[in-house]
């Protein structure tokens, strides 16, 4: 769910400069150390492949990866299906592997020319000269990797935040703590991505933890106040006031869990290091005492509201809940859950309600939602089990469920290292859903989850039925080669 402050406008006589400056440097340093990047990441990766480069270091980085990122080296190893044109992208991105290959006893005198040439070529890159990388820590490129970008569409949506939550800031706080603000949530955020994250070699770029600085500062000044923000989720969005401490945790709870059920390139450690960094810089600026020059008119006061509208729809629901009016209650909580589609109180009690009618068609399609809910927010977790477990007991079994529904929550148990919750949900789609087309990659995942618990037995019966009912698909082969190295 999108959230962006809505509270205050952009002052006439306090004009954002420093937030637009921001900006504008941002822009300006996209445009003129980043916009030749492609055509140098290019005519190296031609010369890389042309010198036979890649045939010489494919190996080599295989074993290299095998030392320093092992994620990385699962990805790669004995993958047949990979890219020249990726693995030539990622051996290139890697700073560290050219200076690895230099310590090599067999890093030859050609081998070394043709090398130096590529690593020329990439010097004249922004990812080599200002990009922050966790295994060579730089204050240098702890400063500059604020100002770089991975591409266009990166920069632009930084910069939306950065004005939406600058302005803001730069109204309650004054230029100069702003920017304090600013370059303490960006270097916080590069110390906690430095530590926190998993592979050392992967270099970070953009403004985004220094921005999560300015989120965070904004709910630190305002604290339990309620904030007006606008929302968005899906095709659904309005404005809603809420405390804006209560939004901080959410924006934290965000990117930890983004962290931690995502496999994409974001950072979102550096993301919460930054929220954090920002949060306490405005509480300091907002406690601490304040010298005699700081402008009145960069305070903005607050009406406070004393009801929440969705507490007193939710009271009124329980109300005719309570008087058994099921009718008018089951809309009233409808309409909440569509308006806060994350207050797992409106799904517990409608979930209460349909349960009166366990056979009904509206108890399954609730249910449907707590279970896929459940995957993206782990305060579900409890009430899907406990869904599930009315289906299984009302007779309904899981055949109330859509098979699609039924295979993401079982990858999710997956993932979450479950594969005893999980195993009765994947043998019910085998048995009834074998030919969804995104089964074999949930077995192929629970497979090496149980090759990985020590379950052998278990592995290799579903390697085997993988190999056998979707030999001529990518996973069946796979399925093949691991069981054909593991006999």
């Amino acid at each position: 769910m999108l959230l962006l402050p809505a509270e205050n406008g952009i002052s006439k006589k306090n004009p954002p400069y420093l937030t637009i400056t921001l900006i504008l440097i941002n822009i300006i340093a996209y445009i003129v150390l980043q916009t030749n990047d492609n055509k140098v990441f290019s005519d190296a990766s031609e010369y890389y492949v042309k010198s036979g480069l890649l045939e010489q270091e494919r190996e080599v980085f295989e074993e290299y990866a095998l030392e320093n990122r092992n994620e990385l080296y699962r990805s790669i190893h004995n993958n047949q299906y990979l890219p020249d044109g990726y693995l030539v992208q990622l051996i290139l991105a890697d700073k560290h592997f050219t200076h690895y290959i230099k310590t090599l006893s067999s890093y030859s005198l050609d081998w070394r020319q043709k090398r130096e040439n590529v690593n020329e070529t990439l010097e004249d890159s922004s990812l080599y000269s200002y990009a922050y990388y966790p295994s060579e820590p730089s204050v240098f490129t702890a400063f500059t990797h604020m100002f770089m970008h991975g591409g266009i569409e990166h920069l632009l949506g930084n910069m939306l935040f950065l004005f939406l939550f600058g302005f803001n800031l730069e109204l309650l706080l004054g230029r100069g703590k702003m920017l304090a603000l600013y370059i303490v949530s960006g270097l916080a955020a590069v110390t906690f991505f430095s530590i926190t994250t998993t592979d050392k070699y992967v270099p970070l770029v953009g403004a985004s933890g220094a921005i999560a600085g300015l989120m965070g500062g904004f709910c630190g000044w305002y604290g339990l106040k309620n904030i007006r923000y606008f929302y968005w989720l899906f095709v659904i969005f309005d404005y809603i006031k809420l405390p804006a401490a209560l939004v901080f945790f959410y924006f934290l709870a965000k990117e930890y869990i983004m962290s931690v059920i995502s496999d994409d390139n974001v950072a979102y450690m550096a993301h919460f290091g930054g929220l954090v960094a920002g949060f306490i810089c405005a509480l300091l600026f907002k406690y601490l005492p304040k010298s005699d020059s700081v402008d009145k008119d960069t305070e903005v006061s607050v009406p406070e509201v004393d009801t929440h509208p969705l507490k007193a729809k939710y009271d009124e629901a329980c109300s005719a809940f309570q008087q058994l009016e099921f009718d008018r209650a089951r809309t009233l909580l409808s309409q909440l859950i569509e308006q806060d589609p994350q207050n797992i109180d409106y799904y517990s009690k409608l979930y209460a309600l349909e349960k009166i009618n366990p056979s009904s068609q509206t108890f399954n399609e609730l249910c449907n939602r707590i279970v896929l809910r459940s995957v993206k927010d782990h305060q579900f977790a409890k009430l899907a089990d406990v869904a599930l477990g009315e289906l299984t007991s009302n007779g309904q079994g899981l055949k109330a469920l859509p098979a699609e529904s039924l295979i993401q929550y079982a990858s999710h148990l997956v993932k979450k290292g479950e594969l005893h919750q999980a195993k009765p949900i994947i043998n019910f789609v085998v048995k009834h859903y074998d030919f969804n087309e995104q089964l074999p990659k949930l077995l192929f995942q629970f497979g090496l989850a149980c090759e990985k618990n020590d379950d052998h037995m278990t592995y290799k019966k579903v390697f085997t039925y993988l190999s056998k009912k979707h030999s001529d698909t990518f996973i069946g082969e796979e399925a093949k080669k691991a069981l054909a190295n593991s006999g």
